[in-house]
This record gives C-alpha cells, structure tokens and sequence, in this order.
C-alpha cells in the first residue's frame, strides 16, 4: 500500500513539473495540474477505482499531447503498461479539431473499461471547466460531442455516469441561461 501510495506521489510530482507551464482554458487561470488532480479524484472516489496502473495513466492522461514528456521517457518511469493506455488516451495533433474528435468517439467505443473511466472522468472535469469567453455555439458544439464521447464510454461506472450527467445538465442550463442573456442584449 505504502509502496503504490509512493508511486502515485511520484506520478503527481511528475506531471506538475511537465505541466508547470500550462493554466487550464477557464477564466481563472488555475493550474493546469488541478485538472489531472480532479481526474484522478473523480475515478478514486466517484468510480472507486483503486487499481495504481489506471490512476497512474489518469494522472498522465495529457502529458503526450500536451507536453514535451516522450513515449521513452514515459516508459522509463512509468513502465510499458501505463505508457501504453497514455498512448491510448492521447489525440493526434496533427488532425484538425474535427478530426481528432471525430477519432476520439471512435475509439472510445473501442477502448478497455480502465481506459473508458479515465476519459470519462476527462470529460467529467473538462465540462465542468468551460471557458466563460467561448460563445454559445461553441459551447453547444463542445458539449454534443462530449455527450457523444461520454456516451461511448458510459456503463463501466453507474456512480461516474451519474456524475458526468449532473455535470452535463448543469453545463446546458449555463449554456441557456447565456443564450437567454445574449438575445435579451440583443433585442
């Protein structure tokens, strides 16, 4: 226990530093940290999923696409298995936004239960964290295609379900009430 314990800290330390640079899109501009802290949080307790590899690869889940961290040196500290489901969760920035989220339904669907969880609990923490500046279309087009990964990734965890659906809900009546507010200024 003590030993997992050692290397989740480690997993944290790790992605904080290759992170360090980055804020999330929200107007606060938190540490971008904090969202790989809320993944891993939401598949501990909302999905109570103990197993180190997923929580490891949760923490990390960004970590390939975001940063400048390569396979190898993800391998070296974490080894094969959780570089792998990394590997897994991570977009291919060379495809247009389209592309890459059209390729992550896809392979959603296809994805193993811990990887499901993981995306999930993403997607959990991302709707959650809409940008205020992002208009309305852009916000209802974020949210359709979230509601499609999360559906492709629904019935590992009815608890982590049930979470992504309160977040949703809130997140459209948020996206009305500023749709309400911009014709009201509008008109």
């Amino acid at each position: 226990m003590m030993e997992n314990m050692t290397q989740l800290i480690q997993c944290f330390h790790f992605a904080a530093k290759a992170h360090s640079t980055q804020t999330r899109k929200g107007s606060n501009n938190e540490p971008y940290v904090n969202h790989l802290i809320e993944v891993a949080m939401l598949i501990s307790t909302v999905a109570s999923i103990v197993d180190l590899s997923t929580l490891q690869a949760a923490i990390l889940h960004d970590v390939l696409e975001d940063t400048d961290t390569t396979e190898v040196e993800l391998k070296k500290h974490f080894g094969s298995e959780v570089t792998e489901m990394v590997i897994s969760l991570t977009d291919d920035k060379s495809l247009a936004i389209d592309g890459r989220r059209r390729c992550q339904i896809e392979h959603a669907a296809k994805f193993s239960d811990a990887l499901k969880i993981i995306k999930l609990a993403d997607h959990c923490s991302n709707i959650a964290s809409i940008p205020e500046k992002w208009n309305v279309a852009r916000i209802k087009e974020y949210l359709e295609w979230s509601f499609k990964v999360a559906d492709a990734c629904s019935g590992i965890s009815s608890t982590l379900d049930a979470e992504y659906k309160k977040r949703y809900l809130i997140a459209i009546d948020t996206c009305e009430s500023l749709e309400r507010r911009v014709a009201q200024r509008d008109e």
